[in-house]
């Protein structure tokens, strides 16, 4: 059912009474945006680089313990925000060198469980994060492992509780992990910044707001976009330099096309590090969970400002549209100084060699949907001819490999009954509570987040079943109405063809090591990778809301 359509059976009351009943009330509303702060931060601070935590390791390796806690921040003057941060501080940076052994003690003190999901490292499956290995509170746990050679890149780490990630998200519970190879990457003289994009919603009391229908429904979109827990900061640089921008976006549900004013990009590397050869772009959709590293020479001219916005993107929006959602988001200012101007530094024209993954041992469809509760047969949003072509490619794909769990979409919605006893976790579908213990309103809307027809669920068993070491390749369908950026666990892949709709399948040509990648409506996307560790590795869309309303599943590696 396309979105339209939907809003208009929506007005006209011929959908079931709990969704017609939610939608006319957002429409009534802009739930995105009703409870959005006027207070504004201070602007044009200086650019803090990410805190870093100190390597406390007495010989080789990396040790730091963390704990996760409420500690209050003066983001707005004068006012104190309850956030929910990794020391106490906001955006957090781990750094070590590829082949280092880590660890990482984890206490919680939080009044709901967590976890630390090391996204983009390539970790033992039980050191993972994931939502089945919970910190409960009060609780510790000691994270161990080693960073394997060529693993480096720009990473991050997260909480992955299920129920609880995104409130805990949305206090901006996130930090960076930085992993240097063990060899420098680029020529001397590049000046290198990290860059950790997250985005906030405050009530007019300058605390964290609750979320909406409209948060659940899209993903949450806060109208404070923050670059290193700073509002709109100031990068002085001298005129010419080469600049090193490494970004994270590490919003829940906020897509950032990022533009520098005056400037031409180069993507040097994903998330998986560095691409094989430099690629220049005007914009580049960094979408959440992604990782980016651009090269930009900036203006020779002295005493000049640029901004680095992230321009709008449409990712079909259900609902009234949040003030910002058409809007330029300003990131940050570039300025020049009164200085003499840096020469230009050449990039080498190959910056690695990537592997060519050999042919594919099993072919597995991911179909990613979305249902309303009483609209049997329109579960996959797209539409209905589209549907029907993908469901019937997907089972001749299937047809062969005996042994790995195939097609499992269309078996009676088996994990929506599983869903509804929850174990410990359940009855937080309407309500979370923060970290005094109160309830803070958290109105879900009736709609399921599905893959391959099943909505996750903790008791929900292994999609799929794979071997260490094995090609496999992933044809993923995104047969809903609106954006999702597809997130793999415990590996990284490429990319290897992209299709709209019904049409040609398209070869991608950029060779690059990514663990997320956007399918818009109606697009597919072929993928190859190698599980190298066994363990249940997570898949799910990394809009934290789509994820926790189900959008989620395993494959099990041995």
């Amino acid at each position: 059912m396309q979105r339209r359509q939907f809003l208009r059976l929506g007005a006209l009351g011929l959908l079931t009474v709990p969704v017609a009943g939610w939608l006319l009330h957002s429409r009534g509303v802009n739930t995105a945006t009703a409870s959005a702060s006027t207070l504004m931060p201070a602007i044009g601070q200086p650019l803090r680089p990410l805190p870093r935590l100190i390597n406390q390791a007495n010989g080789a390796g990396f040790h730091h313990a963390l704990t996760t806690a409420p500690h209050g921040v003066e983001l707005i003057p004068g006012k104190q925000t309850e956030l929910w941060l990794y020391n106490n501080l906001l955006t957090p940076l781990i750094e070590v060198t590829e082949g280092e052994e880590v660890s990482i003690p984890v206490s919680n003190q939080l009044r709901q469980p967590t976890t630390v999901h090391w996204h983009g490292l390539m970790v033992p499956g039980d050191q993972d994060g994931g939502p089945h290995h919970a910190i409960l509170p009060d609780s510790t746990l000691h994270y161990r492992f080693t960073v394997p050679e060529g693993n480096a890149g720009m990473h991050w780490f997260h909480p992955h509780p299920h129920d609880h990630t995104a409130e805990q998200i949305a206090h901006s519970l996130a930090g960076a992990f930085m992993v240097r190879p063990k060899t420098p990457e680029l020529p001397d003289g590049i000046e290198e910044h990290l860059l950790m994009v997250t985005d906030l919603r405050l009530d007019d009391q300058a605390q964290v707001a609750p979320h909406t229908p409209a948060d659940w429904m899209n993903g949450r979109e806060g109208e404070l976009l923050l670059v290193n827990g700073q509002y709109q900061p100031v990068l002085e640089v001298d005129p010419g330099s080469t600049l090193r921008l490494r970004l994270i976006n590490a919003c829940s549900g906020r897509y950032l096309k990022l533009n520098l004013e005056g400037h031409q990009l180069m993507l040097i590397g994903t998330d998986g590090g560095l691409i094989e050869q430099p690629e220049v772009v005007d914009n580049y959709l960094l979408v959440p969970g992604q990782r980016c590293d651009l090269i930009v020479r900036i203006s020779e001219n002295p005493g000049t400002r640029f901004e680095l916005t992230s321009q709008p993107y449409d990712r079909d929006w259900m609902g009234p549209e949040p003030a910002h959602y058409r809007q330029p988001g300003q990131l940050l200012s570039l300025q020049t100084r009164q200085s003499a101007v840096r020469p230009a530094i050449q990039l080498p024209s190959t910056l690695r060699s990537l592997p060519v993954l050999g042919e594919a041992s099993v072919v597995r469809l991911i179909e990613l949907s979305e249902e309303m509760p009483g609209m049997a047969g329109m579960a996959h949003g797209a539409n209905e001819k589209h549907q029907g072509h993908m469901g019937h490619e997907g089972h001749q794909e299937h047809q062969g490999h005996q042994g790995h769990q195939g097609h499992q979409g269309h078996q009676g919605h088996q994990g929506h009954q599983g869903h509804q006893g929850h174990d410990r976790h359940a009855g937080h579908d309407q309500h979370a509570t923060d970290s005094s213990g109160m309830a803070t309103a958290m109105e879900k809307p009736p709609i399921l987040f599905l893959i391959n027809g099943q909505q996750f669920s903790m008791d929900s068993p292994p999609m799929f079943e794979g071997k260490r070491g094995e090609v496999e390749e992933w044809v993923v369908h995104n047969l809903s109405h609106m954006d999702h950026p597809f997130h793999v666990h415990g590996t990284h892949f490429q990319v290897e063809a992209s299709r709209e709709g019904e049409g040609d399948w398209q070869p991608v040509h950029r060779r690059a090591w990514q663990d997320t990648v956007n399918l818009a409506p109606n697009q597919s996307l072929k993928l190859k990778l190698v599980f190298h560790n066994p363990g249940d590795w997570m898949f799910h869309c990394h809009i934290i809301e789509h994820e926790e309303l189900g959008m989620m599943a395993s494959i099990r590696i041995t």
